[in-house]
């Protein structure tokens, strides 16, 4: 099959149509100047064979293959090219009968493309199927050998050149069937791994929840058939017991009855008797009375009126006391109060001691300002007057003659200095030259001090980072000591407060191994503080011997204090968690307000001081008290609507019940008053406690630092002083003082040039001087100079007036301030004369105190004596009334028998009431239960007969009440997470586990397949590839000895195993190059195209295209391709592009194109005779 005709319509620069007609069987040129299109005729061959990357084709798009892009009238190309296929061995699949094939390709402006097989039109496909049974694949087009192939293939490695070897062979196949086996390999491990995903992360999971659920169902089917059981039974239980407890009622409360009736009969006898007794106590005391009764009247009147003397004696010394020590903080606060006018009087004084020092500063600045004010009119008068501007009295022409002499000794002195400057700096270019020669042992020490300076560095920064201070420990060792002999006086008041009373420490065994002590908070006095050290006796009595009453968190521990505490005293326990206190309304507390005022009435609970968790125990001992400052206000509020007990705060007590008691309190109230203190000394106590252990934890720390810190700084001393020791070695060096010479010539280098600069800018101001007093010698110059002369006179006055006012304000600060301190000394004297009365008014307060005493002690032993008196009498009473306690014990015991028979008869009242109460509650239960249980009814028969299933004998309602809620709990917890559907989705589940272990199953032998074809393909590969390797080999060496004689070339293997890569040997003579870098440009061409054509030889195409391969040969080389190509080549035909004689004129046809009028034509020239 070869090309017989091509046409041409339209296809790019082929504008009109042309038909190229006798293509030769063999060998065909082409050949014309560049641009006439000669390689468009292989572009139209591409074309039509099917091209898809148009870049081979010098194009971006199909619209640029038709001709001018269609812009010039011509919207389509069209290219028809006729084959001969008379030769069945070369023919097409499918095509074998027929002659002549046509192809036609036509592309449309807009990239339409259609095309045409022997007329009939035909998708890419089926051209591309044409083609490629013919070894023409236009997309990988070995058989089209571009001019850059050369190039490229000589620069291609091993690899590369074995790919060209595997491409030709065929065995590229292999390696896309390999490559398509791979990712088909790849995508069964991709499905094995989904699959096993699947399994891991989706199915399996839902396996096991869904056997969990079924699990759960199942249980939760069992837990409701039990329930159901045992509530049908414990149902039918109930239902029994129910109805008998309705029979047995009628009864009880018949017998109730009649109980009742017989104790209300006891009870009208006792009353009698009770009456009687009562008439012989009567008759008795009137006897006794009689005897005695008037004596001991007079002694108890008498008893009361001194008690009555003794509390306003006790109220007078208190009031004495309160003037003492109110007194007493008056004088403290004079004397305080001294002390801050003192201390006040002290910064006064510094203020004013700074101030008058920023007065004197300012009177300074205004002094300055006047002068300057001074110094400007002068110099306006002198400028004025034609003089200089220091206003002296010398002339212009003085000063000008001045400036020339200070410029004239400026240049001397500059010329003076250039000169030194000059030496010096030769003599530092020697010193410099010196001391390149370093001396090795002056660097060694250098090195060496620079490191030790370095150490010393390094620990001194250690040393600032441990944050440890010079004295730090010893310090914190002072302040423990401190804190310890606080805390130690601070214990000490706490232990004699204790050693006083006693009775206020609880002490107690643990009752049980681990026992809480913090549930025992301990006596009520002690978990309190008073507001008011006034009221301490009125708490006290509104306590009614509370105080003492121990608080523990509940009633178990108080039980367990009780009977294994092995208490030291009897004692009352107040529970937390049991104990209610009854606390009085607040409208009955504002009420009592309204009666007396505010201020003259208080609930006692607020009055106290105590932490929250205590209230119920507060509340319980002072909650239903008041406190009034005065018998008064506790009389008005006890005896209105409040009808409270009140106290007073001399300890009267008033009851709503009508009486009064009071009198003589003896130590009463002292305890409170005597430990108001306590709480704060115990929280005292505590803080300094808590404050000495983060300071024993914190000396614990400084002593690891002061340790650190000692070793450290020991280091750095050791360090410094080798420091030292090595920078005086080095500082006596004769090396470091010719350094130090070099050193000091250098400072006084730049000494001599600051000073040359300053001569050069003295210099400079003495010729502006000189120019600035030559121009002053001008008219307008003088007259400039006295108008900024009288501009400064000016300004000088406006900063003298600012400076006066600032100094007159600060004037005026410093004089109040001198005010108010002349007020302090005036009000001191005062002070202390009201110091020295305040001591007078003491000692008068102390005196009538010291008398008040005596007076109130005299009183008291009046009282006891009338105390004992009044025993005495009693006891003469006591002796006549042994009858009247006997009947009084008969009176109790008669009393005791009605409380008893009351509280029966209660009793029995609640009990009837409660019988007829819980019959009828039974009677409605029996009826709810039988609506409730439909199946009551018909299996009532059975309840409780015996081997039924309702037989009670087993039945144990104690244990089925708790089992059945459990049951019911259960059931309805599982009710609400049980999957009901559990069954039937595990059945889906496992089928669906199922059939992806069969997929897998599936899969994974697809990839056993998969494998072993790759494992066949390789091995196949290597085989077709050894033979091509030959074959190619033996063709290469033949075609190179054609192309260029006397020559060789082989196909080498570097590695021994043709996989590895193949690389090029050629031979002159008989002698082998090393590398093909020993060959002439040309030579290394014709070794590529030897390799290329060799290639093509072992699989050859029908038709090859060769577009200008010739253009780096010369032209020995270029004749002998020709010759090559008729000898090897018979069985194709070639299609060459060449610019060069010697290939074409080898051509049996040549084809010449020439471009004219903007189109390519093509002639025809037969060859054969040359």
């Amino acid at each position: 099959m070869y090309i017989k005709s091509i046409v041409l319509e339209g296809f790019k620069s082929y504008g009109t149509r042309q038909e190229i007609h006798g293509f030769d069987p063999e060998f065909n040129a082409i050949t014309g100047l560049n641009g006439s299109g000669k390689s468009n005729i292989l572009d139209s061959i591409c074309f039509v064979l099917g091209i898809q990357n148009l870049q081979q084709v010098r194009a971006t798009n199909l619209t640029e293959l038709v001709y001018k892009n269609g812009q010039a009238g011509i919207n389509k190309a069209v290219v028809n090219i006729t084959f001969d296929n008379r030769d069945p061995n070369t023919s097409p699949l499918g095509y074998e009968n027929q002659k002549e094939i046509v192809v036609s390709r036509t592309v449309i402006t807009g990239g339409k493309t259609k095309y045409l097989i022997n007329g009939v039109s035909a998708n890419n496909n089926r051209v591309h199927d044409l083609f490629q049974s013919v070894q023409l694949n236009v997309n990988n087009p070995h058989f089209l050998i571009m001019q850059g192939r050369i190039t490229k293939v000589l620069n291609m490695k091993p690899l590369e050149v074995l790919s060209m070897i595997e491409e030709a062979a065929g065995t590229r196949m292999y390696e896309e069937k390999k490559e398509t086996a791979l990712k088909n390999l790849e995508k069964k491990d991709s499905k094995l791994r989904e699959i096993n995903a699947m399994l891991e992360e989706h199915i399996n999971p839902q396996l096991e929840k869904l056997k969990e659920d079924r699990k759960e169902y199942t249980k939760y089917t069992k837990i409701v058939r039990e329930y159901e059981h045992l509530y049908k039974i414990y149902v039918a239980w109930d239902y029994c017991q129910t109805e008998e407890l309705v029979k047995k009622s009628g009864v009880e409360k018949e017998a109730m009855k009649n109980n009742f009736e017989e104790q209300k009969k006891l009870i009208a006898d006792l009353k009698k008797q009770l009456v009687e007794a009562d008439a012989r106590i009567q008759e008795i005391e009137k006897k006794m009375d009689e005897d005695c009764g008037s004596k001991l009247k007079e002694i108890e009147t008498e008893l009361k009126s001194k008690q009555v003397t003794e509390a306003k004696f006790d109220t007078q010394l208190k009031n004495l006391k309160d003037a003492l020590n109110e007194e007493r903080k008056k004088q403290a606060d004079l004397i305080k109060n001294l002390k801050e006018e003192k201390a006040s009087l002290a910064q006064k004084e510094k203020e004013l001691s700074n101030s008058l020092k920023k007065l004197e500063s300012l009177q300074t600045i205004r002094d300055k300002d006047n002068d300057a004010v001074v110094t400007a009119e002068n110099h306006f008068h002198a400028v004025n007057a034609g003089l200089g501007d220091d206003g002296e009295e010398a002339s212009l022409a003085a000063q000008l003659i001045a400036a020339g002499k200070d410029k004239k000794a400026a240049e001397t002195e500059a010329k003076s200095l250039e000169m030194s400057i000059k030496h010096t700096q030769v003599e530092l270019t020697k010193k410099e030259a010196e001391n390149k020669k370093v001396d090795k042992s002056y660097s060694q020490d250098q090195v060496l001090y620079q490191k030790l300076e370095s150490e010393v560095q390094k620990l001194k920064a250690d040393i600032n980072k441990l944050n440890y201070q010079e004295g730090q420990y010893e310090g914190l060792l002072a302040k423990e000591k401190k804190l310890n002999r606080e805390l130690s006086t601070y214990q000490e008041e706490l232990e004699s407060i204790f050693a006083r009373f006693p009775q206020l420490s609880f002490d107690y065994v643990d009752p049980i191994k681990n026992f809480d002590r913090r549930k025992v908070r301990g006596p009520v006095c002690m978990q309190m503080e008073i507001k008011d050290a006034k009221e301490a006796l009125a708490l006290d009595v509104a306590a009614s011997g509370k105080l003492y009453n121990v608080i523990v968190s509940d009633e178990d521990t108080g039980k367990l204090l009780l009977d294994k505490g092995h208490l030291k005293r009897r004692c009352t326990i107040i529970p937390l968690n049991k104990i209610r206190g009854t606390v009085i309304e607040n409208k009955l507390v504002q009420e009592a307000e309204n009666i007396v005022g505010k201020n003259n009435v208080a609930l006692a609970l607020t009055r106290i001081h105590f932490e929250k968790d205590l209230t119920p125990a507060m509340e319980y001992v002072f909650g239903n008290v008041f406190i009034c400052p005065s018998m008064t206000s506790a009389k008005a509020v006890t005896f209105s609507n409040v009808k409270k007990r009140s106290v007073t705060l001399d300890g009267e007590v008033f009851d709503p019940a009508g009486t009064l008691s009071g009198g003589s309190m003896g130590n009463r109230g002292k305890l409170l008053a005597e430990i108001a203190p306590l709480p704060k000394l115990r929280r005292t106590i505590d803080e300094k406690q808590l404050e000495l252990n983060k300071l024993r934890v914190e000396i614990q720390n400084a002593r690891k630092l002061k340790q650190k810190y000692d070793e450290m700084c020991e280091q750095y001393e050791l360090k410094e002083n080798e420091a030292q020791l090595l920078k005086s070695k080095i500082e006596q060096s004769t090396y470091h003082k010719q350094i130090e010479e070099f050193q000091k010539m250098k400072q006084s280098l730049e000494e001599q040039k600051s000073n040359l600069a300053a001569c050069k800018e003295k210099q400079k101001k003495a010729e502006k001087l000189m120019k600035e007093l030559e121009a002053k010698t001008s008219k307008s110059t003088r007259e400039n100079k006295v108008k900024e002369a009288e501009k400064a006179v000016a300004e000088c006055k406006k900063r003298a007036m600012a400076s006066l006012e600032k100094f007159n304000s600060f004037q005026g600060e410093v004089d109040s301030l001198k005010m108010e301190i002349e007020g302090i000394l005036e009000g001191l004297p005062a002070c202390d004369e009201q110091i020295q009365a305040s001591g007078k008014t003491i000692e008068e307060c102390e005196k009538r105190l010291k008398e008040a005493e005596e007076k109130q002690k005299e009183i008291k032993e009046v009282v006891s004596n009338l105390v004992e008196e009044l025993k005495k009498q009693k006891g003469v009473l006591k002796s006549h009334s042994g009858e009247i306690s006997k009947i009084g014990k008969e009176k109790e015991s008669m009393n005791k028998q009605i409380a008893n028979a009351e509280l029966q008869m209660q009793q029995l009242e609640h009990d009837i009431k409660n019988i007829g109460e819980n019959s009828s509650e039974a009677n409605k239960k029996l009826k709810l239960l039988l609506e409730k249980n439909k199946w009551i009814e018909g299996q009532k028969k059975f309840f409780n007969v015996p081997n039924s299933e309702f037989d009670f004998s087993s039945f144990n309602p104690k244990v089925a009440i708790p089992q059945l809620k459990e049951l019911e709990e259960l059931k309805e917890k599982l009710h609400r997470h049980v999957n009901m559907r559990a069954q039937n989705m595990l059945s889906s589940v496992e089928e669906q586990y199922d059939n992806l272990l069969r997929k897998k199953g599936i899969v994974y032998n697809d990839k056993v397949v998969i494998e072993n074809v790759i494992k066949e393909l390789d091995q196949k590969k290597k085989t077709a590839l050894k033979d091509a390797c030959k074959q190619v080999n033996k063709d290469f060496g033949s075609i190179f000895r054609t192309l260029l004689p006397g020559t060789d070339a082989k196909l080498h293997h570097p590695s021994g195993d043709v996989l590895d890569g193949v690389e090029f040997k050629v031979a002159f003579g008989n002698v082998w190059k090393e590398s093909l870098n020993e060959l002439s440009g040309g030579q290394r061409s014709l070794v590529a195209l030897s390799l290329i054509l060799a290639l093509l030889l072992f699989n050859p195409a029908p038709i090859y295209i060769l577009d200008e391969v010739d253009a780096a040969l010369d032209l020995s080389h270029t004749q002998n391709i020709g010759k090559m190509l008729k000898m090897h080549f018979k069985k194709s035909q070639f299609i060459i592009v060449s610019l060069k004689d010697g290939m074409f004129n080898n051509a049996n046809v040549l084809f010449r194109t020439k471009f004219s009028d903007g189109m390519s034509s093509v002639s025809r020239t037969v060859q054969k005779n040359k």
